[in-house]
């Protein structure tokens, strides 16, 4: 009988981790779908750490498994260990597998029919997520908030009082995860402002189940809901009103700090697959300009000028990568690009400069878009996309007219 494969030790996986974090796509893909098929992880977790900027830009779908599901609408809260402080509003990654063991233990038969649902289905699956979310989120809400520590929490490297605060508060905001997300389908991408009665209910549920919790929901808010950032700065009557305003003061100081930094907006961008670049720049668009309405002192004005400049040349630098990237390189390439896939890029990037050109600069992007149309319509006639090809592109990338001009030619 063959012997088991020793266990990858710690110096092992840090080695490799440091080979894997210069490796083409291709081979990051692999690596991932690797340790997405171990049944148990363990260390090898820390191969995918140093990939995960890499991995917010490439986007494959991952498993869609218990503990996935269990933290999907908390993502904006999950940081390495290593950046994690108990008076921060985030969870540690590390916390995440034995906060989950802990509800699926409780549940039972319930988790074991979610886990059956989910079986064999990546994050793709959205509509799925949101079903089966309805029914995990509270149920795991309520579990936590007074959970004991299982055994497996020593593995974290965090002390043995982290975890039932910890717990307390992700309870808190998972039991409120369903009215949340309400909330944001009935806003409809901005067409609709967030409805005040709601938004004040959610809040008023978390401050008077464990007001250390706010802080984090307020985070939640102003990532997926930035909207609600004029509501939230503006406070709310009742007993809780004035730490609500104080928390919103404090996370939007923070948030906006944050952004400012060189590794702020511009990085965020940066680090964000081309297709949902628009939505990224929209998001943080419209919490600036939540944030510029109403009462501003000088200070934060002159903060959120800083954040919109470090937007702006955020989506400069971001739609020259895309167009560079992955329009020009396959096409210039020579052979035969999937026309499709340069299509996608091209709708993409139109949907990034729509949101960019409310930032600034739109005489940049006309420069850009006017280079690249006439970059194709300069291709080789024999080879690559062909003719009918190239002009759809062209119309994508520079407008009707510019297809037409190409249509024209003899």
């Amino acid at each position: 009988m063959a012997a088991e494969p020793a266990p990858l030790r710690s110096r092992d996986i840090r080695a490799v981790s440091r080979d894997v974090a210069g490796a083409d796509n291709a081979r990051v893909l692999r690596v991932v779908a690797t340790v997405d098929a171990m049944s148990a992880r363990g260390s090898a977790d820390e191969l995918i750490a140093p990939l995960r900027q890499r991995l917010a830009v490439l986007r494959p779908p991952r498993p869609l498994r218990f503990p996935r599901l269990m933290f999907h609408p908390l993502d904006p809260l999950i940081v390495p260990a290593g950046r994690w402080r108990p008076d921060r509003p985030t969870i540690p990654r590390t916390a995440l597998t034995p906060l989950a063991e802990c509800v699926r233990a409780a549940m039972g038969r319930e988790a074991g029919a979610i886990e059956s649902a989910i079986n064999g289905r990546t994050t793709a699956a959205t509509d799925l997520i949101a079903a089966q979310g309805r029914l995990l989120w509270p149920l795991a809400g309520r579990l936590l908030i007074s959970a004991a520590a299982p055994a497996s929490w020593s593995e974290t490297g965090f002390a043995a009082g982290i975890f039932a605060p910890l717990a307390r508060r992700t309870g808190v905001l998972l039991s409120q995860m369903g009215a949340f997300d309400r909330l944001c389908t009935e806003t409809a991408r901005g067409l609709l402002p967030p409805r005040a009665d709601s938004l004040h209910a959610i809040l008023r549920e978390i401050a008077a189940a464990d007001e250390s919790a706010l802080p984090m929901m307020v985070t939640l808010l102003l990532h997926r809901l930035p909207e609600a950032a004029a509501l939230l700065v503006a406070g709310q009557p009742g007993s809780h009103g004035a730490a609500l305003k104080t928390t919103a003061d404090q996370t939007v100081d923070r948030m906006l700090e944050q952004l400012a930094r060189k590794e702020g907006a511009a990085a965020e961008l940066a680090a964000t697959s081309l297709e949902e670049a628009g939505a990224a720049t929209r998001r943080i668009a419209t919490l600036l300009r939540q944030l510029e309405e109403g009462t501003v002192t000088p200070a934060r004005r002159a903060q959120l000028k800083l954040v919109r400049q470090q937007l702006d040349a955020g989506c400069r630098v971001r739609f020259a990568a895309g167009l560079r990237d992955e329009v020009l390189a396959p096409l210039l390439a020579g052979g035969s690009p999937d026309v499709r896939v340069l299509e996608i890029a091209a709708r993409d990037l139109r949907a990034l400069e729509t949101e960019a050109r409310v930032v600034g600069g739109g005489s940049a992007y006309d420069l850009m878009l006017r280079q690249a149309a006439d970059a194709v319509q300069a291709l080789p006639a024999e080879g690559g996309p062909g003719r009918t090809d190239r002009i759809r592109l062209v119309e994508i990338l520079a407008g009707s007219e510019a297809a037409l001009a190409m249509l024209d030619e003899r």
